[in-house]
């Protein structure tokens, strides 16, 4: 067998100070709701479309509940298929998802003063 060549020992390199990582120079935000400046993102008529159509989806889940027999030994399909059920509930709850949804895109006039901005929809 042919002798191989010995090997140097690897000699260690010097550390270098990792660079600090880039740090975004962020806005203050007073609240949630808050651009950073002193106005909401959403307006007063946002949130009262928000809160009509969050009052839909629960009527429409209200509108759902409920379906116990009155005896345990009896079957009575009008109580669970009902069109109050079948039809009224989800109509009343996609209603309601849709008028969340307008209520979240619908965009405040930019020019109005805040006072047009935050008046109730006539």
């Amino acid at each position: 067998m042919a002798k191989q060549p010995q090997r140097r020992p690897a000699t260690p390199q010097p550390k270098r100070p990792a660079a600090p990582a880039p740090v975004r120079k962020k806005e203050p935000r007073e609240s949630l709701f808050s651009t950073g400046r002193d106005e909401f993102i959403f307006g007063r008529q946002n949130f009262i479309i928000l809160g009509i159509g969050l009052a839909l989806v629960l009527l429409g889940l209200l509108a759902m509940a409920g379906g116990a027999m009155p005896d345990p030994n009896t079957w009575d399909p009008n109580l669970i298929y009902s069109s109050r059920r079948i039809t009224l509930a989800p109509v009343l709850m996609v209603a309601g998802f849709v008028v969340v949804i307008v209520g979240i895109f619908k965009k405040t006039n930019p020019d109005a003063s805040p006072e047009e901005n935050n008046a109730p929809a006539a």
